[in-house]
């Protein structure tokens, strides 16, 4: 039995590896007939930056549906085709709920209810987009500060329609069935309506029905145009003066330019080839993608190759692998503390290693695509401040090796994986962030420095956490004590070394950019809020104000003062740094601020001890 317990330190890490490698390797490999993985991989411009289709549908489905799994009878296999298959086979689309709805006052205003369930289709919305319009446009007038429970719900559901009948529009006409062939026969007709033209205005005989027809199709690709805000036709490599074009722009510019855009032709004939169906149709689909595919690679090989790089990322999804393997290295420390056996000790910090590495090159990949410093929005600094709290904790573990600091952890790279993910539900998160100003040295200095300080807070209060349970509910011993206290000393004194630096170097920023060092703004409050807090338990410590117990229950509440710091602050929609707001938000910072104040009264009600 000893022998298998400590056999499981290598065991244990080498499984999780395998599991690592068959992930990899299905995310290489299309689960469909269609060449879905390299038409996702193809660049469109949205959100003011170039991203690959796939990441399109990935951020959409997401926005819309709260989740990546598509929902009805015979669903898309993925994101990216259930995108193809909006545009290309609308009525099956229409038919499936996605749309979110869970205010009661909104279900009233389209004439459902909540016994029909959570999510709805569009074809059972359509019927009152006009009631949602002008309800729309009325909450619209008003001050967003000032907008009620159901005006946010409704405005919600009134963006994600917007959304939804754009992205329907991005690269097909849904009224359609042959696009390729009627944007042919646009160009074509145009030439011979304006040969017609001619003949009308030298007073010959001419044929109206040819005119009539090219009038027709040109209305129809100017209405096209703004019903979407995907730009599909890239410029030349180098060719600074063009700009992306949506696709109906593009069908016009070939009026000028005397051919179609490779762009069009591939996108036309992906949507009628994905519509029709059958093995001569992914056939066609196929050539579509790989001769748009080989247009980019001479033309616009970084753009490609960037997109590429971004829908594997997407689909290897390397932060849901650091969740699972930080699951594993919490319960390896658990069965440590339950068994002694220091072989599960080694397998918790090994696999939290793993997952420490998948963490970092995951941070790596985001920073090489976006092209900034790692953390320029909500969502990522939330997976920064996980993975700065896990360096911490691991060379804490390397140091006192008591299975502590790779529970602590795998504890904190999880929660804040789990709320990088709920951040992401809002949208793109390599969309750079209103707020933050274009500059890589700051991002790179202040917001690096302050979030290191949010990390090492929350993991001096995520170990005071497990100190406080742990006395509460069994007792610690001596030498674990003692570890414990000079864990969260130590993690205390560089949270106030680095809360306080990137402070100031915050205020350095804020002169150079807005002309006054502090203005009092609340995130800048929330930020002097944690230096103080952190600088007021070291020297209620060193004075001997507060012992063990009280330098963790102190601890604990410095988690309340930082989630205010990085969410509440947010939540006031006042001052320069009031960005990514989130109602959610509200509910869950409430709930940890209380669970918070109940392992600090935990901590404070117990029986008699030595003190220490």
């Amino acid at each position: 039995m000893k022998r298998l317990l400590n056999s499981l330190s290598w065991l244990i890490p080498v499984l999780c590896l395998v599991g690592i490698a068959a992930s990899a390797f299905r995310a290489t490999r299309s689960s469909s007939d269609w060449e879905l993985q390299r038409f996702g991989e193809l660049p469109v411009v949205s959100n003011g930056r170039i991203q690959p289709l796939d990441a399109l549908a990935r951020n959409a489905i997401l926005t819309i549906h709260g989740k990546q799994k598509i929902p009805g009878e015979n669903p898309p296999s993925s994101p990216i085709e259930w995108l193809l298959e909006l545009g290309a086979k609308p009525a099956v689309a229409d038919a499936r709920p996605i749309f979110l709805i869970h205010h009661d006052d909104v279900l009233g205003i389209v004439k459902l209810t909540q016994s029909e369930g959570k999510s709805f289709s569009y074809n059972q919305l359509e019927p009152s987009i006009m009631e949602l319009s002008e309800e729309s446009q009325r909450i619209g007038e008003e001050p967003a500060g000032a907008w009620s429970p159901y005006d946010k719900a409704l405005m919600k559901l009134w963006r994600n329609i917007g959304l939804y009948l754009r992205l329907k529009h991005a690269f097909a006409l849904p009224e359609e069935e042959q696009l390729e062939s009627e944007i042919l026969l646009f160009l074509s007709g145009v030439d011979a309506a304006i040969a017609e033209a001619e003949k009308r205005n030298a007073g010959e005989e001419f044929n109206a029905a040819v005119i009539d027809q090219a009038a027709t199709r040109m209305r129809s690709i100017l209405e096209w145009s703004p019903k979407t805000h995907i730009f599909t036709k890239p410029p030349v490599e180098g060719d600074t003066e063009t700009e992306w074009r949506k696709m109906a722009d593009s069908v016009i510019d070939a009026l000028d330019e005397e051919e179609l855009h490779p762009s069009t032709i591939a996108l036309a004939r992906v949507g009628d080839s994905y519509r029709a169906g059958g093995d001569e149709a992914k056939s066609s689909f196929k050539s579509g993608v790989e001769e748009y595919t080989t247009w980019l690679a001479e033309n616009r090989p970084d753009d490609l190759g960037k997109c590429r790089a971004e829908a594997l990322f997407n689909r290897i999804a390397p932060f849901a692998l650091c969740m699972a393997l930080y699951v594993v290295a919490f319960l390896c420390a658990i069965a440590f503390w339950l068994t002694g056996k220091d072989g599960l000790r080694s397998a918790a910090f090994r696999v939290l290693l793993i997952g420490l590495a998948i963490h970092t090159i995951g941070l790596i990949v985001r920073m090489a695509l976006e092209g900034r410093p790692p953390v320029t929005n909500l969502y990522s600094s939330a997976v920064f401040i996980g993975w700065g709290a896990i360096v911490l904790s691991a060379v804490l573990e390397w140091f006192y090796k008591n299975a502590i600091g790779s529970a602590v952890a795998a504890m904190t790279g999880f929660t804040t994986l789990v709320i990088a993910h709920h951040l992401s539900l809002s949208g793109d998160t390599l969309e750079m962030m209103r707020a933050v100003l274009d500059s890589n040295f700051w991002l790179a200095t202040h917001v690096i420095v302050i979030t290191l300080g949010y990390s090492a807070t929350f993991l001096a209060g995520a170990i005071a956490i497990v100190y406080l349970i742990r006395h509460v509910f069994g007792g610690v011993p001596k030498s674990v004590e003692t570890s414990m206290k000079g864990m969260v000393y130590g993690t205390l004194c560089f949270a106030t070394l680095a809360s306080f630096v990137g402070t100031v170097l915050g205020g350095i920023w804020a002169d150079q950019s807005w002309g006054r060092f502090w203005g009092w703004d609340p995130k800048e409050n929330g930020a002097l809020l944690i230096v103080l807090w952190n600088a007021i338990i070291l020297h209620a410590r060193w004075g001997g104000m507060i012992r063990a117990k009280g330098m963790m229950v102190m601890a604990v509440f410095g988690n309340i003062v930082t989630s205010w710091s990085w969410f509440g602050t947010n939540m006031l929609g006042i001052g320069l740094h009031s960005y990514g707001f989130t109602d959610a938000a509200f509910f869950w910072l409430s709930v940890f601020i209380i669970s918070q104040l109940v392992i600090m009264g935990l901590g404070l009600f117990r029986r008699n001890e030595r003190r220490a």
